[in-house]
């Protein structure tokens, strides 16, 4: 999975790939320079769906 951080470092988003993320910079116009992207490590979790 791949972070979009933008200018403050709050993750954005985490898509599945590089396109998903400059997909949403775009789709919210963000300028380039504005966002960084980053490598998630890891697996994201909901806790709910894990004690069902």
């Amino acid at each position: 999975m791949i972070g979009l951080y933008d200018q403050d470092g709050v993750l954005r988003i985490a898509g599945r790939d590089r396109d998903d993320c400059l997909a949403y910079a775009e789709f919210f116009g963000l300028e380039a320079g504005s966002f960084s992207l980053e490598v998630l490590q890891g697996e994201l979790a909901d806790p709910l769906l894990a004690a069902a």
